[in-house]
């Protein structure tokens, strides 16, 4: 299947240029192969829960789902499994005894820390070939990128 805007397209012409096609196309190419060389003991999107708990400290469901960008059904869900698992704790919440907080216990710090151990040793491996120079301005164009998408889809769309 062609992109849009590729030389194959036949939709006629487009003046939008086939470079963030490619970009994205690059991306998700990164998203899946370092989701494939995860031998995390937990699937990616329940590491992706953990990880936030981890980074936001202890966290109302309502809270995480917002910060995951997920219904509060679905935190819920891999919340129970991070749970059944003995990777997140629940206690109550100091500030209002009907909700609780869910926070990461010390076997989920260690998949976590684990996880990332493996991570690093593997990018740094690959990375390992690159220029320094290179892999500086990668890490600062792919954080400039991040921070730039997270403003655009904070910003609520014009007229």
């Amino acid at each position: 299947m062609q992109a849009t805007g590729s030389p194959a397209h036949t939709g006629g012409p487009t003046t939008a240029s086939p470079a963030p096609e490619t970009l994205l196309v690059a991306l998700m190419r990164l998203v899946r192969l370092v989701k494939r060389g995860n031998d995390a003991p937990i699937e990616p999107a329940l590491h992706y829960v953990l990880h936030t708990v981890a980074c936001s400290g202890p966290t109302r469901l309502s809270d995480l789902a917002g910060q995951v960008q997920l219904d509060v059904s679905t935190v819920s869900r891999h919340v129970r499994a991070l749970e059944t698992s003995g990777y997140l704790g629940r206690a109550s919440d100091p500030d209002d005894r009907r909700a609780a907080l869910v926070s990461v216990t010390e076997t989920g710090n260690r998949v976590l820390e684990e996880a990332a151990a493996r991570r690093r040793a593997r990018l740094d491996a690959v990375l390992s070939q690159w220029p320094a120079d290179d892999v500086q301005t990668l890490g600062r164009l792919l954080d400039q990128l991040a921070k730039d998408l997270e403003a655009e889809t904070s910003t609520p769309p014009g007229p």
